[in-house]
Protein backbone atom coordinates (compact mmCIF):
# COMPACT_ATOMS: atom_id res chain seq x y z
CA UNK A 1 0.00 0.00 0.00
CA UNK A 2 0.89 3.64 -0.23
CA UNK A 3 2.24 5.81 2.55
CA UNK A 4 0.64 6.02 5.97
CA UNK A 5 -1.72 8.46 7.69
CA UNK A 6 -1.45 12.13 6.77
CA UNK A 7 0.01 11.38 3.33
CA UNK A 8 -0.30 14.17 0.78
CA UNK A 9 0.41 11.94 -2.21
CA UNK A 10 -1.97 9.16 -3.20
CA UNK A 11 -1.58 6.26 -5.57
CA UNK A 12 -4.72 6.60 -7.68
CA UNK A 13 -5.95 3.99 -10.16
CA UNK A 14 -8.69 4.94 -12.60
CA UNK A 15 -10.60 1.91 -13.90
CA UNK A 16 -12.37 2.46 -17.22
CA UNK A 17 -14.90 0.30 -19.07
CA UNK A 18 -13.59 1.25 -22.50
CA UNK A 19 -10.32 1.15 -24.50
CA UNK A 20 -9.60 4.72 -23.40
CA UNK A 21 -9.20 6.05 -26.91
CA UNK A 22 -11.56 9.04 -26.68
CA UNK A 23 -12.39 9.31 -22.95
CA UNK A 24 -11.82 13.01 -22.34
CA UNK A 25 -13.36 13.20 -18.83
CA UNK A 26 -11.13 10.47 -17.41
CA UNK A 27 -8.03 11.85 -19.13
CA UNK A 28 -8.65 15.34 -17.73
CA UNK A 29 -9.25 13.83 -14.29
CA UNK A 30 -5.99 11.90 -14.50
CA UNK A 31 -3.91 14.88 -15.62
CA UNK A 32 -5.44 17.12 -12.93
CA UNK A 33 -4.68 14.65 -10.15
CA UNK A 34 -1.18 14.06 -11.51
CA UNK A 35 -0.55 17.81 -11.59
CA UNK A 36 -1.63 17.93 -7.93
CA UNK A 37 1.16 15.49 -7.08
CA UNK A 38 -0.70 12.17 -6.98
CA UNK A 39 0.59 9.04 -8.71
CA UNK A 40 -2.05 8.22 -11.31
CA UNK A 41 -2.49 5.24 -13.57
CA UNK A 42 -5.38 4.08 -15.74
CA UNK A 43 -6.63 0.55 -16.42
CA UNK A 44 -8.82 0.15 -19.50
CA UNK A 45 -9.96 -2.48 -21.98
CA UNK A 46 -8.09 -3.60 -25.10
CA UNK A 47 -9.08 -2.31 -28.52
CA UNK A 48 -8.16 -3.14 -32.13
CA UNK A 49 -4.74 -1.80 -33.01
CA UNK A 50 -4.16 -0.24 -29.59
CA UNK A 51 -1.02 -0.98 -27.53
CA UNK A 52 -1.28 -2.78 -24.22
CA UNK A 53 0.60 0.04 -22.48
CA UNK A 54 1.08 3.69 -23.34
CA UNK A 55 1.78 7.01 -21.67
CA UNK A 56 -1.26 9.25 -22.15
CA UNK A 57 0.27 12.31 -20.51
CA UNK A 58 3.46 12.95 -18.56
CA UNK A 59 3.35 10.59 -15.59
CA UNK A 60 -0.01 9.02 -16.54
CA UNK A 61 0.33 5.43 -17.76
CA UNK A 62 -2.48 3.41 -19.32
CA UNK A 63 -2.62 -0.39 -19.21
CA UNK A 64 -5.25 -2.23 -21.22
CA UNK A 65 -6.31 -5.37 -19.38
CA UNK A 66 -7.19 -8.54 -21.26
CA UNK A 67 -10.76 -9.08 -20.03
CA UNK A 68 -13.27 -11.48 -21.64
CA UNK A 69 -16.09 -9.11 -22.59
CA UNK A 70 -18.11 -11.46 -24.79
CA UNK A 71 -21.78 -11.50 -23.83
CA UNK A 72 -21.80 -15.26 -24.40
CA UNK A 73 -19.36 -15.65 -21.49
CA UNK A 74 -22.43 -15.48 -19.24
CA UNK A 75 -23.24 -19.03 -20.41
CA UNK A 76 -20.14 -20.58 -18.86
CA UNK A 77 -19.52 -23.37 -17.87
CA UNK A 78 -21.41 -24.66 -20.91
CA UNK A 79 -19.04 -25.99 -23.60
CA UNK A 80 -18.06 -23.54 -26.29
CA UNK A 81 -20.21 -25.11 -29.00
CA UNK A 82 -23.29 -24.90 -26.76
CA UNK A 83 -22.58 -21.27 -25.87
CA UNK A 84 -22.34 -20.51 -29.57
CA UNK A 85 -25.55 -22.38 -30.34
CA UNK A 86 -27.52 -20.61 -27.59
CA UNK A 87 -26.15 -17.24 -28.67
CA UNK A 88 -27.25 -17.78 -32.25
CA UNK A 89 -30.70 -18.91 -31.09
CA UNK A 90 -30.96 -15.54 -29.34
CA UNK A 91 -29.89 -13.71 -32.50
CA UNK A 92 -26.47 -12.87 -31.07
CA UNK A 93 -23.01 -13.35 -32.56
CA UNK A 94 -21.12 -15.62 -30.09
CA UNK A 95 -18.18 -13.17 -30.20
CA UNK A 96 -20.34 -10.06 -29.67
CA UNK A 97 -19.30 -7.67 -26.90
CA UNK A 98 -22.28 -5.35 -27.38
CA UNK A 99 -25.88 -5.99 -28.36
CA UNK A 100 -26.97 -5.44 -31.99
CA UNK A 101 -27.81 -1.77 -32.65
CA UNK A 102 -30.81 -2.45 -34.86
CA UNK A 103 -34.30 -2.31 -33.37
CA UNK A 104 -35.86 -5.72 -32.79
CA UNK A 105 -38.60 -6.64 -35.27
CA UNK A 106 -40.99 -9.55 -35.68
CA UNK A 107 -40.02 -12.69 -33.78
CA UNK A 108 -36.80 -10.97 -32.71
CA UNK A 109 -38.86 -8.91 -30.25
CA UNK A 110 -39.25 -12.07 -28.18
CA UNK A 111 -35.49 -12.69 -28.16
CA UNK A 112 -34.40 -9.14 -27.44
CA UNK A 113 -35.27 -9.14 -23.68
CA UNK A 114 -33.38 -12.42 -23.33
CA UNK A 115 -30.32 -10.86 -24.95
CA UNK A 116 -30.53 -7.96 -22.51
CA UNK A 117 -30.72 -10.34 -19.55
CA UNK A 118 -27.75 -12.27 -20.93
CA UNK A 119 -25.79 -9.02 -21.18
CA UNK A 120 -26.59 -8.18 -17.54
CA UNK A 121 -25.50 -11.68 -16.50
CA UNK A 122 -22.25 -11.31 -18.44
CA UNK A 123 -21.53 -8.01 -16.69
CA UNK A 124 -22.16 -9.62 -13.30
CA UNK A 125 -19.98 -12.66 -14.01
CA UNK A 126 -17.17 -10.44 -15.29
CA UNK A 127 -16.74 -8.71 -11.92
CA UNK A 128 -14.57 -11.38 -10.25
CA UNK A 129 -12.00 -11.92 -13.04
CA UNK A 130 -11.91 -8.19 -13.76
CA UNK A 131 -11.28 -7.45 -10.08
CA UNK A 132 -8.50 -10.04 -10.00
CA UNK A 133 -6.84 -8.40 -13.00
CA UNK A 134 -7.13 -4.92 -11.45
CA UNK A 135 -5.65 -6.05 -8.12
CA UNK A 136 -2.81 -7.89 -9.86
CA UNK A 137 -1.94 -4.89 -12.03
CA UNK A 138 -2.27 -2.17 -9.37
CA UNK A 139 -1.63 -3.70 -5.92
CA UNK A 140 -0.25 -0.44 -4.48
CA UNK A 141 -3.43 1.56 -5.05
CA UNK A 142 -4.69 3.85 -2.28
CA UNK A 143 -7.79 5.13 -4.09
CA UNK A 144 -9.65 3.68 -7.06
CA UNK A 145 -11.74 5.89 -9.31
CA UNK A 146 -14.72 4.76 -11.42
CA UNK A 147 -17.36 6.55 -13.44
CA UNK A 148 -19.71 3.79 -14.62
CA UNK A 149 -22.05 1.32 -12.98
CA UNK A 150 -20.39 -1.81 -14.37
CA UNK A 151 -17.04 -0.72 -12.90
CA UNK A 152 -18.50 0.11 -9.48
CA UNK A 153 -18.46 -3.44 -7.99
CA UNK A 154 -14.96 -3.96 -9.42
CA UNK A 155 -13.41 -0.95 -7.68
CA UNK A 156 -15.38 -1.64 -4.50
CA UNK A 157 -14.09 -5.22 -4.30
CA UNK A 158 -10.56 -4.22 -5.29
CA UNK A 159 -10.48 -1.49 -2.63
CA UNK A 160 -11.66 -3.92 0.02
CA UNK A 161 -8.99 -6.45 -0.87
CA UNK A 162 -6.24 -3.83 -0.78
CA UNK A 163 -7.53 -1.95 2.29
CA UNK A 164 -8.00 1.06 0.06
CA UNK A 165 -10.85 3.37 -0.89
CA UNK A 166 -12.76 4.30 -4.02
CA UNK A 167 -14.45 7.32 -5.57
CA UNK A 168 -17.60 7.09 -7.68
CA UNK A 169 -17.78 9.75 -10.38
CA UNK A 170 -21.33 9.60 -11.73
CA UNK A 171 -20.84 10.79 -15.29
CA UNK A 172 -24.04 8.99 -16.33
CA UNK A 173 -26.81 7.73 -14.07
CA UNK A 174 -26.81 4.26 -15.60
CA UNK A 175 -29.82 2.77 -13.82
CA UNK A 176 -31.91 5.43 -15.58
CA UNK A 177 -30.08 5.30 -18.91
CA UNK A 178 -30.12 3.53 -22.27
CA UNK A 179 -31.19 -0.12 -22.35
CA UNK A 180 -31.39 -0.49 -18.58
CA UNK A 181 -33.99 2.28 -18.37
CA UNK A 182 -36.22 0.21 -20.65
CA UNK A 183 -35.94 -3.02 -18.69
CA UNK A 184 -38.88 -4.25 -16.57
CA UNK A 185 -39.33 -2.36 -13.31
CA UNK A 186 -38.29 -5.33 -11.17
CA UNK A 187 -34.95 -5.61 -13.00
CA UNK A 188 -34.26 -1.88 -12.72
CA UNK A 189 -35.15 -1.87 -9.03
CA UNK A 190 -32.83 -4.81 -8.35
CA UNK A 191 -29.95 -3.03 -10.09
CA UNK A 192 -30.73 0.27 -8.32
CA UNK A 193 -30.59 -1.42 -4.93
CA UNK A 194 -27.31 -3.10 -5.77
CA UNK A 195 -25.84 0.18 -6.96
CA UNK A 196 -26.98 1.97 -3.79
CA UNK A 197 -25.42 -0.72 -1.58
CA UNK A 198 -22.13 -0.64 -3.49
CA UNK A 199 -22.02 3.15 -3.76
CA UNK A 200 -22.55 3.82 -0.06
CA UNK A 201 -19.12 2.27 0.58
CA UNK A 202 -17.48 5.00 -1.53
CA UNK A 203 -15.14 7.48 0.10
CA UNK A 204 -16.46 10.26 -2.10
CA UNK A 205 -18.59 11.16 -5.10
CA UNK A 206 -18.58 13.48 -8.08
CA UNK A 207 -21.50 14.27 -10.41
CA UNK A 208 -21.75 15.44 -14.00
CA UNK A 209 -24.47 18.04 -13.33
CA UNK A 210 -26.42 19.65 -10.51
CA UNK A 211 -29.55 17.49 -11.08
CA UNK A 212 -27.40 14.34 -10.95
CA UNK A 213 -25.74 15.55 -7.73
CA UNK A 214 -29.15 16.13 -6.16
CA UNK A 215 -30.34 12.68 -7.22
CA UNK A 216 -27.25 10.99 -5.75
CA UNK A 217 -27.80 12.77 -2.46
CA UNK A 218 -31.43 11.69 -2.37
CA UNK A 219 -31.13 8.11 -3.62
CA UNK A 220 -27.86 7.07 -2.00
CA UNK A 221 -28.41 8.96 1.25
CA UNK A 222 -24.99 10.62 1.10
CA UNK A 223 -23.67 14.17 1.22
CA UNK A 224 -24.34 16.01 -2.02
CA UNK A 225 -21.29 15.54 -4.26
CA UNK A 226 -19.37 18.26 -6.01
CA UNK A 227 -20.35 18.89 -9.63
CA UNK A 228 -17.64 18.24 -12.20
CA UNK A 229 -18.91 19.48 -15.56
CA UNK A 230 -17.68 17.91 -18.81
CA UNK A 231 -15.85 21.07 -19.84
CA UNK A 232 -12.69 21.12 -21.96
CA UNK A 233 -9.58 22.98 -20.85
CA UNK A 234 -9.50 26.62 -21.92
CA UNK A 235 -8.67 26.48 -25.62
CA UNK A 236 -6.53 29.29 -27.00
CA UNK A 237 -7.31 31.48 -23.96
CA UNK A 238 -5.07 34.25 -25.30
CA UNK A 239 -7.18 34.43 -28.48
CA UNK A 240 -10.69 35.30 -27.25
CA UNK A 241 -12.08 35.83 -30.77
CA UNK A 242 -13.72 32.79 -32.38
CA UNK A 243 -10.94 30.87 -34.17
CA UNK A 244 -11.04 30.53 -37.94
CA UNK A 245 -10.65 26.87 -38.88
CA UNK A 246 -11.02 24.93 -42.14
CA UNK A 247 -10.01 21.38 -41.19
CA UNK A 248 -13.59 20.16 -41.13
CA UNK A 249 -14.53 21.69 -44.48
CA UNK A 250 -11.35 20.48 -46.15
CA UNK A 251 -11.53 16.92 -44.85
CA UNK A 252 -15.17 16.52 -45.91
CA UNK A 253 -14.65 18.24 -49.26
CA UNK A 254 -17.41 20.81 -48.68
CA UNK A 255 -17.48 23.85 -50.94
CA UNK A 256 -16.72 27.30 -49.54
CA UNK A 257 -19.81 29.20 -48.49
CA UNK A 258 -21.97 26.19 -47.67
CA UNK A 259 -23.13 26.13 -44.03
CA UNK A 260 -21.94 23.15 -41.99
CA UNK A 261 -23.98 21.41 -39.29
CA UNK A 262 -21.80 19.14 -37.16
CA UNK A 263 -22.62 16.11 -35.04
CA UNK A 264 -19.52 14.97 -33.16
CA UNK A 265 -19.12 12.06 -30.77
CA UNK A 266 -20.51 8.56 -30.39
CA UNK A 267 -22.74 7.11 -33.08
CA UNK A 268 -25.19 5.52 -30.65
CA UNK A 269 -28.93 5.14 -30.25
CA UNK A 270 -30.64 8.01 -28.43
CA UNK A 271 -27.85 10.51 -29.08
CA UNK A 272 -29.68 12.41 -31.82
CA UNK A 273 -28.01 10.63 -34.75
CA UNK A 274 -31.19 9.31 -36.36
CA UNK A 275 -32.99 12.57 -35.64
CA UNK A 276 -30.39 14.68 -37.44
CA UNK A 277 -30.48 12.38 -40.48
CA UNK A 278 -34.26 12.81 -40.61
CA UNK A 279 -33.89 16.60 -40.29
CA UNK A 280 -31.43 16.63 -43.19
CA UNK A 281 -34.30 15.72 -45.51
CA UNK A 282 -36.45 18.65 -44.41
CA UNK A 283 -36.95 21.59 -46.82
CA UNK A 284 -35.64 24.09 -44.25
CA UNK A 285 -32.13 22.61 -44.49
CA UNK A 286 -32.24 21.56 -48.13
CA UNK A 287 -33.12 25.12 -49.18
CA UNK A 288 -30.02 26.40 -47.38
CA UNK A 289 -27.83 23.72 -49.02
CA UNK A 290 -26.62 22.80 -45.54
CA UNK A 291 -23.93 20.13 -45.26
CA UNK A 292 -24.55 17.68 -42.41
CA UNK A 293 -21.30 16.22 -41.05
CA UNK A 294 -21.11 13.26 -38.67
CA UNK A 295 -17.68 12.97 -37.05
CA UNK A 296 -17.21 10.09 -34.63
CA UNK A 297 -17.55 6.36 -34.19
CA UNK A 298 -19.85 3.77 -32.66
CA UNK A 299 -22.58 1.20 -33.05
CA UNK A 300 -24.57 3.23 -35.60
CA UNK A 301 -21.60 3.54 -37.98
CA UNK A 302 -23.42 1.45 -40.60
CA UNK A 303 -26.55 3.60 -40.30
CA UNK A 304 -24.55 6.82 -40.69
CA UNK A 305 -22.55 5.47 -43.64
CA UNK A 306 -25.77 4.39 -45.36
CA UNK A 307 -27.33 7.81 -44.74
CA UNK A 308 -24.36 9.45 -46.45
CA UNK A 309 -24.55 7.09 -49.44
CA UNK A 310 -28.25 7.80 -49.84
CA UNK A 311 -27.73 11.58 -49.58
CA UNK A 312 -24.58 12.32 -51.59
CA UNK A 313 -23.40 15.89 -51.25
CA UNK A 314 -25.67 16.51 -48.26
CA UNK A 315 -24.53 14.11 -45.52
CA UNK A 316 -20.84 13.48 -44.83
CA UNK A 317 -19.07 11.08 -42.46
CA UNK A 318 -15.64 11.56 -40.91
CA UNK A 319 -13.79 9.39 -38.37
CA UNK A 320 -13.30 10.48 -34.79
CA UNK A 321 -10.28 12.66 -34.12
CA UNK A 322 -8.00 12.78 -31.06
CA UNK A 323 -9.28 14.77 -28.10
CA UNK A 324 -6.35 17.19 -28.16
CA UNK A 325 -7.17 18.33 -31.71
CA UNK A 326 -10.97 18.06 -31.57
CA UNK A 327 -11.74 21.77 -31.18
CA UNK A 328 -9.67 22.62 -34.26
CA UNK A 329 -12.21 20.56 -36.19
CA UNK A 330 -15.30 21.69 -34.28
CA UNK A 331 -14.52 25.35 -34.93
CA UNK A 332 -15.11 24.78 -38.64
CA UNK A 333 -18.84 24.22 -38.13
CA UNK A 334 -21.58 26.84 -38.25
CA UNK A 335 -23.92 24.95 -35.91
CA UNK A 336 -23.27 22.02 -33.59
CA UNK A 337 -26.12 19.57 -33.07
CA UNK A 338 -26.25 18.22 -29.50
CA UNK A 339 -29.67 16.66 -29.86
CA UNK A 340 -29.76 13.97 -27.20
CA UNK A 341 -33.47 13.10 -26.77
CA UNK A 342 -34.93 13.48 -23.25
CA UNK A 343 -36.28 9.92 -23.24
CA UNK A 344 -34.68 8.75 -20.00
CA UNK A 345 -34.02 10.44 -16.68
CA UNK A 346 -30.29 10.29 -17.36
CA UNK A 347 -30.72 12.09 -20.67
CA UNK A 348 -32.79 14.80 -19.03
CA UNK A 349 -30.12 15.43 -16.39
CA UNK A 350 -26.73 15.15 -18.05
CA UNK A 351 -24.53 17.70 -19.80
CA UNK A 352 -22.33 16.06 -22.46
CA UNK A 353 -18.80 16.99 -23.50
CA UNK A 354 -19.88 18.12 -26.96
CA UNK A 355 -22.05 20.92 -25.56
CA UNK A 356 -19.11 22.60 -23.84
CA UNK A 357 -16.64 21.72 -26.60
CA UNK A 358 -18.89 23.38 -29.15
CA UNK A 359 -19.25 26.70 -27.35
CA UNK A 360 -15.52 26.68 -26.49
CA UNK A 361 -14.89 26.51 -30.24
CA UNK A 362 -17.30 29.42 -30.73
CA UNK A 363 -20.02 27.30 -32.35
CA UNK A 364 -23.68 27.79 -31.31
CA UNK A 365 -25.67 24.67 -30.52
CA UNK A 366 -29.08 23.17 -31.16
CA UNK A 367 -30.19 20.90 -28.33
CA UNK A 368 -33.35 19.02 -27.38
CA UNK A 369 -36.10 20.62 -25.35
CA UNK A 370 -36.99 19.17 -21.98
CA UNK A 371 -33.57 18.59 -20.45
CA UNK A 372 -30.70 20.23 -18.57
CA UNK A 373 -28.95 21.00 -21.86
CA UNK A 374 -31.85 23.18 -22.98
CA UNK A 375 -31.92 24.97 -19.63
CA UNK A 376 -28.22 25.85 -19.86
CA UNK A 377 -28.38 26.72 -23.57
CA UNK A 378 -31.29 29.09 -22.97
CA UNK A 379 -29.85 30.63 -19.80
CA UNK A 380 -26.51 31.33 -21.47
CA UNK A 381 -27.93 32.33 -24.86
CA UNK A 382 -25.63 29.99 -26.79
CA UNK A 383 -28.14 28.35 -29.12
CA UNK A 384 -31.67 27.06 -29.55
CA UNK A 385 -33.83 24.16 -28.35
CA UNK A 386 -35.83 21.90 -30.68
CA UNK A 387 -38.57 19.32 -30.37
CA UNK A 388 -36.30 16.36 -31.04
CA UNK A 389 -39.22 14.12 -32.02
CA UNK A 390 -40.05 16.43 -34.94
CA UNK A 391 -37.59 16.50 -37.87
CA UNK A 392 -39.24 19.74 -39.02
CA UNK A 393 -38.59 21.37 -35.63
CA UNK A 394 -34.96 20.24 -35.59
CA UNK A 395 -34.43 21.55 -39.11
CA UNK A 396 -36.21 24.83 -38.33
CA UNK A 397 -34.10 25.58 -35.24
CA UNK A 398 -30.87 24.80 -37.09
CA UNK A 399 -32.00 26.93 -40.03
CA UNK A 400 -32.87 29.80 -37.69
CA UNK A 401 -29.23 29.97 -36.61
CA UNK A 402 -27.96 29.71 -40.18
CA UNK A 403 -30.28 32.37 -41.64
CA UNK A 404 -29.31 35.30 -39.45
CA UNK A 405 -27.07 37.98 -41.01
CA UNK A 406 -23.35 37.29 -41.01
CA UNK A 407 -22.64 40.01 -38.44
CA UNK A 408 -25.19 38.51 -36.05
CA UNK A 409 -23.77 35.02 -36.55
CA UNK A 410 -20.31 36.35 -35.74
CA UNK A 411 -21.66 38.08 -32.64
CA UNK A 412 -23.23 34.82 -31.46
CA UNK A 413 -20.00 32.92 -32.06
CA UNK A 414 -18.14 35.51 -30.01
CA UNK A 415 -20.73 35.23 -27.23
CA UNK A 416 -20.41 31.42 -27.14
CA UNK A 417 -16.65 31.72 -26.88
CA UNK A 418 -16.83 34.36 -24.14
CA UNK A 419 -19.28 32.31 -22.08
CA UNK A 420 -17.12 29.19 -22.40
CA UNK A 421 -13.85 30.89 -21.46
CA UNK A 422 -15.38 32.74 -18.52
CA UNK A 423 -17.46 29.94 -16.97
CA UNK A 424 -17.07 26.56 -18.64
CA UNK A 425 -13.42 25.49 -18.61
CA UNK A 426 -12.09 22.37 -16.92
CA UNK A 427 -9.84 24.34 -14.57
CA UNK A 428 -12.72 26.54 -13.41
CA UNK A 429 -14.84 23.47 -12.63
CA UNK A 430 -12.27 21.01 -11.24
CA UNK A 431 -11.98 22.39 -7.69
CA UNK A 432 -14.39 19.76 -6.37
CA UNK A 433 -12.18 17.01 -7.79
CA UNK A 434 -9.04 18.52 -6.30
CA UNK A 435 -10.62 19.11 -2.89
CA UNK A 436 -12.02 15.57 -2.72
CA UNK A 437 -8.64 13.95 -3.29
CA UNK A 438 -6.91 16.43 -0.99
CA UNK A 439 -9.35 15.39 1.74
CA UNK A 440 -8.68 11.71 1.06
CA UNK A 441 -4.93 12.33 1.20
CA UNK A 442 -5.22 14.26 4.46
CA UNK A 443 -7.27 11.49 6.07
CA UNK A 444 -4.69 8.80 5.29
CA UNK A 445 -4.25 6.12 2.68
CA UNK A 446 -6.02 3.27 4.42
CA UNK A 447 -9.66 2.28 4.66
CA UNK A 448 -12.57 4.71 4.33
CA UNK A 449 -12.76 7.17 7.21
Amino acid sequence: MGSGGGARRLKVTIVAANPFEFDSRFLRTATTLSADGHDVRILGWPGPGLPQREELAPGVMLTRLDIDRRISSALRPLPGFLRSAVSRLLGLDPAAKVLPPDAARGVDRLRHPLRRLLEIAANARRVAPWTNAVVAEAPETDVFHAQSLIVLPVVRDAARRLDGRFVYDVADYHTEAARLARMPWVVRELVRRRERRWARDAAGFLAVSKPVAELIERRFGVERPAVLLNCPPAWRPDEPAPPVADRLRGAAGIEEGRPIVLYQGGFSVDRGVEELVAAADEPALRELDAAIVFMGYGRLQGFVDRAARERPGRVYVLPAVPVDSLLEWTAGADVSFVGQPPRTLNQRMNLPNKLFESIMAGVPVVVSRGNEQCRLTTAEGVGRCADIESPASVAAEIAALLKVPKTERQRLRQHCRTVALSRYTWDLNADGLRHLFARLAASGAGSRQ
